[in-house]
């Protein structure tokens, strides 16, 4: 959408709130207007952001601004108001939740891909049976589809994330581990933990890779109520990434810039 001297961004069927506790921390582009559609569904007006798909040098060398906006955003007052409440606060009962939301989408498709089948479910029970290891509590606001096309560097040298639509209160290792696994090299994590505001212990550590090993076989699944698309003839490629973190092995795109 375009005005006179300004280009716009309006998306439909958002959760406002979310929008608008991130904007106005600076974390997202300001939302210049919201409200209801005649059918029912909101919508939010933001303007337009010029930007670039960012390289993992984009990532490397914005490091502190990169884990200063995680550490804001995860602890920001506002924006877990925004979301919604939990039963409990523990690691290993948010890690549960997102095994058992993520075993079901597995069985609607399990069928289609016997060749893998058996090791996907293997890994299913091991990953069960780390994450009851778990001790540790303290959810965040945790934005939980921290991929690349989520991430806006604008020219000028700001930084922005979007799309909230997956966000909750959850493990801060399950947006840490993804952003980690995917831009940094290990020897970068333990500057970025700490400012990000957390320890890099073996404890954390455990935890990132579980739930990278959870997200990584969960983005090769639809997501309910999505236009994803399954195709069971290239899925033992898709699993190259979740096979990757199970065995303990770095990104296998690996991290130059």
């Amino acid at each position: 959408m375009q005005g006179s001297e300004q280009s716009y961004f309006v998306k439909v069927g958002v959760p406002v709130e979310r929008y608008q506790a991130m904007a106005e921390i600076g974390l997202t582009p300001p939302v210049l207007a919201s409200g209801h559609l005649a059918g029912g569904p909101s919508v939010i007006v933001q303007p337009l952001i010029r930007r670039r798909n960012p390289s993992r040098r984009d990532y490397q060398e914005q490091l502190e601004g990169v884990a200063g906006l995680l550490r804001i955003m995860h602890n920001d007052p506002g924006v877990r108001d925004s979301l919604d409440p939990v039963p409990s606060n523990h690691h290993r009962d948010a890690g549960l939740h997102a095994l058992s939301s993520l075993r079901q989408r597995w069985i609607h498709h399990r069928a289609q891909v016997s060749s893998v089948t058996e090791i996907v479910d293997r890994s299913l029970e091991l990953l069960e049976s780390q994450i009851r290891q778990f001790s540790s509590a303290g959810l965040v606001s945790s934005h939980n589809d921290i991929c690349n096309a989520n991430w806006l560097f604008t020219q000028d040298g700001r930084i922005y994330i979007v799309d909230f639509e997956s966000m909750s209160l959850d493990d801060p290792a399950f947006d840490l581990g993804a952003l980690l696994w995917w831009y940094y090299p290990p020897q970068l994590r333990s500057q970025f933990l700490e400012m990000a505001g957390y320890r890099s212990d073996p404890e954390f550590k455990f935890r990132m890779r579980v739930r990278m090993a959870l997200h990584c076989l969960s983005i090769t699944l639809p997501r309910g109520g999505s236009f994803d698309s399954f195709n069971p003839g290239c899925y033992q490629e898709a699993l190259v990434d979740f096979r990757a973190i199970l065995a303990g092995k770095e990104n296998p795109q690996g991290y130059d810039v």
